[in-house]
């Protein structure tokens, strides 16, 4: 190619670039004169907005005066519900003049304090009058005097106000109006400084040159956002891991008290306020739970464990809980199994039961009357022998959900009715969690509905059926007598007597000794009722380094481990016992810990930990835990 050719070739390219350019600063200068329009726009709805705080004061004022004038004067009997309203109407537009992001603009005001005093005046001589129920009629008339005697300061500070605050959104507009202006002159300076300058800028031979900085910088960019989001991720999985042990350690002394306190002696009217309550901690536990299932998907830690299930066994828990719940309300609960289905699979009983309490749990909450049913079926797959496609369909006469309803679930934090005033709360996590394990399994959620006349959620999940662990009762036979071989001897009263060193007091053969280890007071005061409860002697550390100095002086049936103390933490604490000589290097530990997050059981497994309770601890799952390494007495 020619000198001539190529020159021609730069310089009609150097022309398409500078006009591009320049269009684009024209664009530039047209969104300039659109933002100085919208500010005009702006000014004018924000002086609407403002003076309507102090219009809307004076207004209930006028009211207030006027429904306090019938009620102490009138003839016919008072409504009181109205008077109470208008008041608490009232109430609140003071508290918007005085708090609100508008009404702080009026604080400089002269008029402000004198009007703001007289009101606030007003209002703790009438908070006591209308905090009755019912309303003492004779009371209100000592309201009129001072009511009316403030009005020509309202309406003065009402008219000021709204004048001041023009003003002052006036003159700020003013000035985002020319620093408008400025810019679009800066911009049109900018411009024909581009036009003047691009046979300087734009050179051929530094072409490729930019293009391989811009590529560097883009690089260089990526690597950075990728650095931050990593480090975002990682703190936003520390957050939640403090939070869900800050949280979940109350939940654990809350709800294990309040089981306590429902088996001592109480009223009918005591009983019901203490299932509220326990009612209630559940629900906030279930949002939690929800909260750091939905994080554990998002951070793809939510293992699928598949393990032999016995799946009619699987079912029958699933039946009892739900029976339980559709009977509360006061609905029929039915499961319709199929003629055959296989007896053991390969799943995820957790996570499969986990789906189905979400489904059938909806499905009665959004059930006032009728029945929830839940009909399996099972068939077997065209391609592999031993799979089969396994199917529930929960179906309830609720409510219904409309096509638009429809669209709405599986979202995250979505509910079916937004409204400030629906009938049914949640957080609207389950049905995105229960679909995202259902998919992870190799399923999925579908769902039919028909407002009025209720909804039929179906679960679908590929299954392989196995054969029947035949050896499991004796594989847990074997395991069991290691495990009872791990305990160390439970000293005699005469071997204890031999032994003063040993700071626990002497104990017959039939009650065991359990080391536990909890900084937290509550949870050590919880803990302490449950083994009394089973006739156990608690001995109590604080921290990990208490519990080895305890270790290395007596001798104990079972350790309960939290993670989270001062000093030395669990796992250390585990470690260093595991590390000690047989028996007491043997003995069952079991790691009780608000901490669900960070891998907590695998971790406190590989430590050295028997068993994992994750708090809030549930007293029958307690005991049957305990049960699998001690003798508990009746």
């Amino acid at each position: 190619m020619s000198p001539r050719k190529d020159s021609r070739r730069y310089l009609l390219w150097l022309s398409l670039v500078t006009a591009v350019m320049a269009c684009a600063m024209a664009a530039l200068l047209v969104l300039q004169v659109n933002q100085g329009a919208a500010i005009r726009k702006s000014q004018a709805e924000q002086v609407d907005a403002l003076s309507y705080v102090a219009f809307q004061l004076d207004r209930e004022y006028l009211r207030l005066r006027h429904t306090l004038d019938i009620a102490v004067n009138g003839k016919a009997a008072p409504d009181l519900d109205n008077l109470v309203l208008r008041y608490d109407i009232f109430v609140s537009r003071i508290a918007l003049v005085r708090d609100g992001p508008t009404g702080s603009l009026m604080h400089d005001l002269p008029i402000y304090n004198k009007a703001m005093e007289q009101l606030n005046g007003f209002v703790r001589l009438a908070d006591p009058i209308f905090a009755k129920n019912p309303v003492q009629v004779s009371a209100l008339g000592g309201l009129q005097e001072p009511l009316n005697s403030m009005g020509i300061d309202v309406q003065e500070f009402a008219a000021k106000a709204s004048n001041l605050v023009s003003n002052q959104l006036t003159a700020q507009n003013g000035a985002l109006l020319v620093q408008s202006n400025k810019v679009i002159w800066l911009n049109l300076a900018q411009l024909l400084m581009l036009l003047g300058a691009a046979a300087a800028i734009f050179v051929r031979h530094k072409r490729q040159e930019q293009e391989r900085l811009a590529l560097e910088q883009l690089t260089h960019e990526l690597r950075e956002a990728t650095v931050l989001a990593e480090s975002a991720n990682r703190s936003k999985s520390q957050f939640l891991s403090n939070m869900s042990h800050e949280l979940r350690t109350p939940f654990n002394g809350m709800l294990g008290m309040l089981g306590l306190l429902e088996e001592t002696p109480l009223s009918s009217q005591q009983a019901d306020y203490i299932k509220v309550a326990q009612s209630s901690g559940e629900h906030l536990l279930s949002v939690l739970n929800d909260i750091l299932d939905v994080s554990a998907l998002e951070a793809g830690k939510m293992a699928i464990s598949p393990a032999a299930v016995c799946l009619p066994q699987l079912l029958d828990e699933v039946d009892a809980l739900m029976q339980t719940q559709a009977h509360a309300k006061k609905l029929q609960f039915s499961v319709n199994r199929p003629a055959y289905m296989p007896q053991w699979v390969n799943t995820d009983s957790k996570r499969v039961k986990q789906i189905l309490f979400n489904l059938i749990n909806n499905a009665i909450k959004f059930t006032e009357r009728g029945s929830i049913s839940l009909a399996i079926s099972s068939t077997p797959s065209s391609t592999q022998p031993a799979r089969f496609d396994f199917s529930c369909a929960i179906t309830d006469t609720g409510i219904g959900m409309s096509a638009e309803g429809l669209g709405k679930l599986f979202q995250r934090f979505q509910q079916i009715d937004d409204s400030t005033n629906r009938k049914y709360a949640g957080s609207g996590l389950g049905l995105e969690i229960s679909r995202t394990l259902a998919r992870n399994m190799g399923g999925d959620i579908t769902v039919t509905s028909t407002v009025g006349q209720g909804s039929t959620f179906t679960l679908t999940l590929p299954l392989d059926s196995i054969t029947a662990p035949a050896l499991e009762r004796q594989a847990s036979s074997a395991l069991a007598t290691p495990r009872a071989q791990t305990n160390p001897p439970r000293p005699t009263p005469a071997l204890a007597t031999a032994e003063p060193s040993a700071p626990a007091p002497t104990l017959g053969a039939a009650q065991p000794r359990v080391l536990v280890v909890e900084d937290h007071p509550v949870n050590q005061k919880l803990v302490g009722a449950l083994l009394k409860r089973f006739h156990c002697h608690a001995t109590f550390c604080e921290d990990g380094q208490q519990s080895l100095d305890t270790m290395a002086t007596a001798d104990f049936d079972l350790v309960l481990m939290d993670i989270n103390m001062p000093v030395m933490d669990g796992l250390a604490a585990t470690r260093g016992i595991r590390a000690m000589p047989s028996p007491k290097g043997q003995v069952p530990i079991i790691v009780m810990t608000a901490d669900v997050m960070n891998e907590a059981r695998q971790q406190s497994l590989d430590a050295g930990a028997t068993d994992f309770l994750s708090k809030p601890v549930n007293a029958a799952l307690f005991r049957e835990t305990m049960q699998k390494y001690i003798t508990l007495p009746e």
